[in-house]
């Protein structure tokens, strides 16, 4: 494998650069966006009027009371749930379907693994039905394993891993699609403390080097704070953005230095203020 194919970045999409973006990505153009969109499950209505608008090199964690439809609001933004109303841009483009510039991390890696395929072979996998020709797929699937540091895991089967090295393979999959957007959904919500701290660096590192945007879907106020450029709050009955909260720590964040800063504190209390209030209208906080 060559040197150009190891450093090769993520591939954007027309007319948008990839290019990191020096200052958590506040001051690119916009990738994804939202407008007036609304989802009801019969005459349930879940989502109502939420417009988002998340620029390219962002991260973008989204908070609320449990069943508030952080995940329906995610599916919908992937293109994988049907609106009742509104529209789904990427990069201008409407979203009416599941699009390759958009790959999804899950929480449940286990049930997304596929373990009678070794791990090289789960990354590569899904690029089949891109119609991916079977080298490239492996090339792909092999740098990918090493931008989350899996080199030697290659030939393991999934259940041979640990739960924090499983997702790493599960996030490696999703960036083998070369997408400029990567969709999480509580994506280390089943993991240890000390592997999660871990995937949540892993995170950051992922947008500084390869210049992504990332939208995370969490239930962890530390978390989202943590990974953050921006907390989306968000409930309701129905559900909507109720508030947008900067998040001004820098790029630089450490575990331990910036979760002991006055300011996350402040961020923190603010943001569990928000979610307290909105789930005293619509139901109990559940597990933050």
């Amino acid at each position: 494998m060559d040197d150009k194919m190891m450093t090769s970045p993520i591939q954007a999409l027309p007319g948008v650069s990839n290019t990191p973006t020096p200052s958590g990505g506040g001051a690119g153009e916009l990738m994804l966006t939202s407008t007036g969109v609304a989802k009801s499950y019969g005459a349930h209505r879940v989502l109502a009027d939420v417009d988002l608008e998340v620029r390219r090199g962002e991260i973008v964690c989204i908070v609320g009371p449990s069943g508030a439809g952080k995940t329906t609001l995610l599916r919908c933004l992937a293109g994988l749930t049907k609106l009742t109303e509104g529209e789904v841009t990427l990069a201008g483009q409407k979203v009416t379907g599941p699009m390759a510039d958009m790959s999804l991390v899950f929480q449940d890696y286990r049930g997304s693994l596929l373990p009678w395929m070794h791990v090289i072979s789960n990354v590569a996998f899904p690029l089949e039905g891109n119609r991916v020709p079977k080298r490239e797929r492996l090339e792909r699937a092999r740098r990918r394993l090493a931008t989350v540091g899996l080199i030697g895991s290659e030939d393991k089967y999934p259940w041979q891993l640990s739960g924090g090295m499983q997702q790493r393979v599960a996030i490696a999959r999703a960036l083998a699609y070369d997408s400029p957007v990567m969709l999480m959904d509580e994506p280390f919500g089943s993991l240890d403390a000390q592997t999660r701290y871990d995937l949540e660096e892993l995170v950051l590192r992922l947008r500084r080097e390869l210049g992504i945007t990332i939208i995370v879907v969490t239930h962890d106020i530390d978390e989202a704070v943590f990974l953050g450029d921006r907390v989306v709050v968000f409930g309701g009955a129905p559900s909507k953005v109720v508030e947008s909260v900067d998040v001004d720590l820098g790029d630089e964040r450490d575990q331990i230095a910036t979760k002991a800063l006055p300011r996350f504190a402040q961020l923190r209390s603010h943001i569990l203020g928000e979610i307290k209030q909105l789930a005293a209208v619509t139901g109990p906080i559940g597990t933050l």
